[in-house]
């Protein structure tokens, strides 16, 4: 069972907020490089539209893009996730 949830308590908050940027902190680090590999591959086709190879990595770029995203939602959001942490139940 889960320990109820206290929003007054600003440590506990804290400390969730913590737990939670070390748990995910490899995801944003991952989404990230491959966002900055990405950009260098996409440029590099431009520059030679007909090699293989740099097609090959940027249509594994995009689809291992597309997974994280789907799995972390939070991550293209626009909004930092600790709003979730914070923000009122929804329902």
């Amino acid at each position: 069972m889960t320990a109820p949830m206290d929003y007054s308590d600003v440590d506990w908050l804290m400390e969730r907020v913590s737990k939670f940027h070390r748990e995910y902190r490899h995801v944003e680090r991952e989404y990230l490089e491959l966002r900055t590999l990405l950009r260098d591959a996409e440029s590099a086709l431009r520059g030679e539209p007909e090699d293989g190879g740099t097609r090959a990595k940027v249509y594994y770029l995009k689809r291992r893009l597309e997974e994280l995203e789907r799995r972390y939602p939070w991550i293209v959001s626009g909004k930092p996730p600790e709003i979730a942490l914070w923000g009122p139940l929804s329902g």
